[in-house]
């Protein structure tokens, strides 16, 4: 049995593939909380993480009403849970409003030490870390590194991949 899924989505194919694993990756971090999430992308957006309009994820946190719940929330709601926070990134315009906006956020929510927000001009690494995952490829969460380019990612599952993962985005710590 394989512990890892990879997606080879185009504009024709798979569409839909990588919102489902990031909605179900996120889904399964807010249940059970990691001691740390790594977010490594040289581009980051506030992207929609889960389509709650018909509120099928109002359990993950029912304050978030029947509404598209993005990143930034997502994000929050892991620290709230446990989790600390580690976002690496390229020191680029493009960041700055989630930068901004998860600052605020995280103190708003009394969290603001849960957050570790690191910028590294030459970062061309992606992907998303927990105790239980790791996701790598080539998207940057953006819009369209989401729903319009072509991109290759892999969910794995495999001890192994996690902890060479961790060994590796620690080292930007």
């Amino acid at each position: 049995m394989t512990l890892t899924r990879k997606i080879f989505k185009n504009s024709t194919a798979l569409q839909g593939a990588v919102q489902e694993v990031l909605c179900f990756a996120f889904a399964q971090e807010l249940l059970q909380a990691s001691e740390k999430l790594f977010l490594v992308a040289p581009w980051i957006s506030n992207i929609v993480v889960f389509d709650n309009r018909m509120g099928q994820f109002s359990a993950l946190n029912p304050e978030w009403g029947k509404r598209e719940v993005r990143l930034v929330e997502v994000l929050v709601a892991a620290a709230a849970n446990g989790s600390s926070i580690h976002v690496l990134t390229r020191p680029d315009r493009h960041n700055l409003h989630v930068e901004r906006r998860l600052k605020e956020s995280m103190s708003d929510a009394g969290l603001a030490e849960k957050l570790v927000w690191k910028v590294k001009p030459s970062l061309h690494s992606k992907g998303l870390l927990t105790d239980s995952f790791y996701l790598d490829g080539s998207m940057n969460l953006t819009e369209s590194g989401v729903r319009l380019n072509d991109e290759t990612i892999a969910l794995s599952y495999e001890r192994g991949d996690i902890a060479s993962a961790r060994v590796h985005f620690e080292g930007y710590l």
